[in-house]
């Protein structure tokens, strides 16, 4: 189902030009790539410290 939808003439120039920067065939196109890098997880979504080895449990980690 196609639809319309109102922009500013200033936002319908930043899709025209993200649409010509990435060869996007429609407008359509261009907002749901926008909308994918947008919904993309952060750097701060994986953690601060990266680069610690994973928990792992010892054997004895618990009062019986």
């Amino acid at each position: 189902m196609d639809t319309t939808i109102a922009v500013r003439r200033e936002t319908l120039e930043m899709l025209r030009s993200i649409k010509e920067e990435t060869r996007a065939g429609s407008f359509d196109e261009v907002i749901r790539d926008v909308i994918a890098e947008a919904k993309k997880p952060t750097e701060s979504f994986f953690g601060k410290f990266k680069k610690i080895p994973s928990f792992k449990r010892e054997e004895i980690d618990r009062f019986d």
